[in-house]
């Protein structure tokens, strides 16, 4: 179907934008709308007001100006992210969280003294009464927290434990989450009890139980990943006691590992690669298994998993499979040998020509990032990265900008629009002139439905890109790659891993907007490297505030939540769709 159907539209918004025209016209208005700053940000020119159009703005404007200028981040721009979000330290967290009194700002407090391993991380919750349970967010939920604060050696004071048990008395605690809790601190040590697994194809359950030592699990878990190698309509179990297993070989495992390798599920092969390479060796047998007729079956999103692996056991076979990617017209394929090479390649100025299209940025990203590594002599290396400040993908000008670090080049200039480009271009202008939500409706298997309430006022380019895909058909069919309970669903990967995109990349909008339960950001490799991958959390995840752009959250919290809370890994979209 067409990508976009604008004709009267566009003409209407040509019209309202006459003023942008003429900057003379422009620096009269006095104003800064939410057109002006996808203009700008569309183009990475940071926008140029005199001091008495800025002087003259209504604090909305320039709250808008300020924000397009960190966003874009050009030399001399303001930084985005405040100081405790940029650079956290358990001193400034302990005393923010002795200030916090919204379960927003508690949660928040609790979570960074968490991730710096602070013995003060039950602070954040001095104060709390158990009366304080009521009021508590049910989706806020606190289980997986309290486990990393008691694991990393601190107790909560009776104060706070007496809250924590009126959480539970007042139903705002999940059961899941808790027997999750209960099987990561008995297999800890730090609780008795039974260590059965209440439901063995629970990610949360799997999960917790992949943090103990091996040997209390070893039986039961070669037990059930003798069973779920047996059952690949449901990739997630299979996935998650792969990734179980422990380093030193196990040869009880390697039956079920063979089983994962012929697969027909890809992240069931994905595991079984990753597990290959974590083993110090292969004996004969198993060796000649992972060389055979491989460079049919691992290709796409498992070349560079397979080439690790053979890489680390068979490096005569890793040379000759490099050279096989190398010949592929293929994204992935060339990232996965570019990254494996150990020296620049013979025809280096032949590689660079073939990467030199939008659709590879995935191998440019990877070229990039190993011209250090290859030990280019410095002109070599400059007269390269200086190249690559015209590339047609505006994320590879950045990149190579960045790699420079040199104050006098100056910075890069907008890249050509491609046809697909300029519609989520024109899109994204409508979208932040109209400034009403966008509806998007995802339909999984089993007849399962959540709704995403898109933002285009913070990120009128992202959600005009994710319309336009959808309006596609692009994310119809296309698996849930990964399933991280109490943190993030993540799907639109054209590959079914975390790999690829649609040919492009997209600008990032970072925002300080919270990252609560039910938030939808999109998944990066770097900045301004979005594209149709994007995640939903299912419990408040404050470390990615102002670096993953927010597009919006879901629906009705807690329908929403509960569907994806019990999302099966591997799962397909049926549908996707505007509302």
């Amino acid at each position: 179907m067409p990508l976009l159907h604008l004709s009267s539209q566009k003409t209407a918004l040509l019209t309202g934008l006459a003023l942008l025209a003429c900057p003379a016209a422009f620096a009269q208005a006095q104003t800064y709308t939410a057109v002006d700053a996808v203009r700008a940000e569309w183009d990475r020119k940071p926008p140029v007001l005199t001091p008495e159009a800025l002087a003259a703005l209504s604090p909305a404007d320039r709250a808008r100006y300020d924000l397009t200028l960190r966003r874009i981040g050009a030399p001399g721009a303001p930084a985005l992210l405040p100081p405790w979000l940029e650079n956290p330290t358990a001193a400034v967290w302990e005393a923010r969280a002795l200030e916090a009194r919204t379960p927003q700002e508690r949660f928040t407090a609790f979570h960074f003294l968490n991730r710096l391993k602070s013995a003060k991380v039950f602070s954040a919750l001095e104060g709390l009464t158990p009366a304080d349970a009521l009021a508590w967010p049910p989706y806020l939920h606190l289980e997986g927290q309290v486990t990393t604060a008691r694991l990393n050696g601190n107790e909560p004071s009776p104060a706070a434990q007496a809250f924590l048990d009126a959480l539970r008395a007042n139903g705002k605690t999940d059961p899941v989450r808790e027997g999750a809790a209960h099987i990561h601190m008995v297999l800890a040590g730090k609780e008795k009890g039974d260590l059965r697994l209440p439901d063995t194809s629970n990610l949360a359950y799997l999960d917790a139980w992949n943090r103990g030592p091996w040997a209390p699990r070893a039986k039961d878990h070669l037990a059930l990943l003798a069973g779920a190698v047996s059952a690949p309509f449901n990739p997630g179990p299979a996935q998650r006691l792969l990734e179980g297993l422990p380093s030193e070989p196990i040869p009880e495992a390697i039956p079920a590992v063979r089983k994962a390798m012929v697969s027909t599920l890809t992240l069931v092969r994905l595991a079984a690669l990753e597990y290959l390479q974590r083993l110090p060796s292969l004996d004969p047998e198993l060796a000649a298994e992972v060389s055979k007729g491989a460079f049919s079956t691992y290709a796409g999103p498992l070349c560079g998993p397979y080439l690790a692996v053979l890489r680390k056991h068979l490096p005569a076979e890793a040379a000759r499979y490099d050279k096989f990617l190398l010949a592929k017209d293929d994204p992935l394929a060339l990232a996965a040998a570019i990254d494996d090479l150990p020296q620049a390649p013979a025809d280096l100025e032949g590689l660079v020509k073939r990467l030199w299209k939008t659709s590879n940025y995935d191998a440019v990203q990877t070229l990039l990032a190993s011209l250090d590594r290859w030990k280019l002599p410095a002109d070599q290396r400059k007269a390269l990265l200086t190249r690559f400040l015209t590339h047609p993908c505006w994320t590879a000008r950045l990149d190579a900008y960045r790699l420079l670090a040199d104050p006098a080049i100056p910075w890069p200039a907008p890249a050509p629009n491609t046809f697909t480009e300029e519609a989520v271009r024109d899109q994204a202008l409508l979208l932040a002139r109209n400034g009403k939500p966008v509806r998007m409706r995802i339909t999984f298997e089993g007849g399962r439905k959540i709704v995403l309430k898109l933002d285009p006022v913070n990120a009128p380019i992202n959600v005009a890109n994710l319309v336009i895909l959808t309006r596609r058909g692009y994310f119809d069919g296309l698996a849930v790659p990964r399933v991280v309970p109490d943190f993030v669903v993540q799907m639109g990967s054209p590959v079914d891993t975390m790999d690829g995109g649609p040919g492009y990349t997209v600008r990032c909008e970072d925002s300080l907007d919270w990252y609560g339960p039910g938030s939808v950001g999109m998944a990066l490799s770097g900045k301004d490297t979005g594209g149709s991958q994007f995640f939903i959390t299912t419990n408040a995840t404050p470390h990615l505030t102002g670096k993953y752009t927010r597009v919006g959250e879901v629906e009705d919290l807690g329908n929403a939540l509960a569907i994806l809370d019990a999302l099966e890994l591997g799962t397909r979209i049926v549908k996707a769709e505007i509302l």
